[in-house]
């Protein structure tokens, strides 16, 4: 309690500790409380009837290291089921030819294949750029799968002429027999995809503008001004190859333009991650890339701290410092321990917030849950990782002076991938592996077509059905 003096006042120490946990708790996750109400309420773009762009207006631009060929034909083929204006495909220079071969093969008359001398992404988007004359770029990496008529709720954003870019919500493709990496992949662009829609709802802000597939107004990319600073972005001096997305999104907001997700649930893009321990040199990547780009636009940009992204401010700037969940979750029950240390109810009180924790936890897997309710068998080690993934976001801001792919051997990738008499068995195999799409294997029935809020339906609404 409060006693008045001649001094200070005095706060006693369960007071004292009541204020701390309150005041942490409420820093802590008012964003998740906040977010849980904007996921549900957030409302797509429509689509009009006399839209400004249509798909022919869009170039899509595929940087590919050609690294699996089948993966390629099916990105492509969906690319293509949308009908773009024109669609090019970059590669290194020593795979062009068989690359165009491939796509002969497909029947895929109109992409054009472009190469680099040496594989580095932000060089072929490059390339491709000097070719583009439509209004619209779209950049999607070769491991994604659009729905039909994915480009038509895409360019719904661009009916508001401040929108500079934008793009569409993703999920990983669940594999019929999932393993945990195959999970852990899941829950990764569930959460992420849950963080981006809950500060871009409310003040339009985001972290990056995830490169898997993003559309731009061509007039903000195409210029002699752009090229330069997207090559020679660095940090401490270091050549960056991978942060491209990072840069777009910074060169974006800085240049006055809004960025907008569509929400639609007929836009959501599947995407494959690594399902085996690469996943976790990919999760160092994403942690290093999100240190390096939050500190950049920190000491470069203004657009982070204006009142106009108060809320990403909070969200996506403070609240990085509290990745590490371990030490932050172990602190909260410590406060709330010493807070309720005389209290008949301090049981209940750590249990309660145990149970809060938890829910916290789950609360952005919930929608993936319903439609695959199997999938609780790993929910103890997606818990786990998390609590993990903190000490890995450390190290990676340990070792962001690592600048490389951690999965991929880009001097390798950048070797013929097959040469005179292996080519036309490369092409045979390419094109038997290429499985049609298809929406992924279906966990419990669900009501209603929404990935992410399509609830069970139970056995007796079914016969009723």
């Amino acid at each position: 309690m409060l006693a008045m003096g001649n001094s200070l006042p005095h706060i006693d120490p369960e007071s004292l500790y009541t204020i701390l946990f309150v005041s942490f708790f409420i820093f802590r996750y008012l964003r998740t409380v906040v977010s849980i109400f904007t996921f549900l309420l957030y409302k797509p773009k429509p689509i009009k009837e006399k839209p400004k762009f249509r798909a022919e207006d869009v170039s899509v631009v595929v940087p590919t290291t050609f690294k699996t060929p089948a993966q390629l034909v099916q990105c492509l083929r969906r690319i293509l089921k949308c009908a773009p204006g024109a669609v090019y495909v970059v590669t290194a220079v020593s795979n062009v030819e068989l690359v165009r071969e491939l796509c002969g093969v497909e029947r895929f008359s109109t992409v054009a294949v472009l190469g680099v001398e040496k594989l580095h992404k932000r060089k072929q988007m490059i390339r491709a750029l000097g070719e583009i004359t439509t209004e619209i770029t779209v950049f999607a990496d070769d491991d994604v799968f659009w729905p039909e008529h994915y480009l038509d709720y895409l360019l719904a954003i661009f009916e508001d002429d401040n929108v500079g870019a934008g793009g569409t919500r993703q999920r990983t493709r669940r594999h019929s027999s999932p393993n945990i990496w195959n999970f852990l992949g899941i829950s990764y662009l569930e959460r992420r995809v849950w963080n981006n829609v809950s500060t871009n709802a409310i003040d339009g802000s985001i972290s990056t503008l995830s490169g898997r597939t993003a559309a731009y107004r061509t007039q903000i990319l195409k210029s002699q001004e752009f090229f330069y600073y997207f090559e020679n972005d660095k940090w401490l001096g270091r050549p960056l190859n991978t942060d491209d997305d990072k840069c777009l999104t910074r060169w974006v907001y800085s240049h006055g333009w809004k960025i907008v997700i569509q929400f639609d649930p007929r836009s959501v893009l599947e995407t494959d991650l690594e399902a085996n321990p690469a996943f976790v040199q990919q999760c160092l990547r994403w942690a290093r890339s999100r240190f390096r780009g939050n500190a950049t636009v920190m000491c470069n940009e203004t657009y982070w701290r204006s009142l106009q992204h108060l809320w990403g401010f909070y969200v996506i700037y403070v609240g990085q410092f509290q990745t590490v969940a371990l030490p932050v979750d172990g602190t909260l029950f410590f406060l709330c321990a010493k807070a309720f240390r005389v209290s008949e109810y301090r049981t209940a009180a750590l249990v309660i917030f145990g149970l809060w924790t938890l829910f916290t936890k789950v609360v952005k897997l919930i929608p993936h849950f319903c439609r695959y309710p199997a999938d609780l068998k790993f929910l103890p080690v997606s818990i786990l990782f998390s609590y993990l993934h903190g000490f890995l976001s450390l190290y990676a801001a340990a070792t962001l002076t690592q600048t490389q792919w951690g999965s991929q051997n880009i001097a390798k990738l950048e070797k013929p991938r097959a040469e005179n008499e292996e080519v036309v068995p490369l092409l045979r195999k390419a094109v038997a592996e290429t499985k049609p799409y298809s929406e992924p294997v279906l966990g419990w029935p669900t009501g209603g077509n929404d990935y992410f809020s399509a609830m069970p339906v139970s056995p007796l609404m079914r016969v009723a059905a």
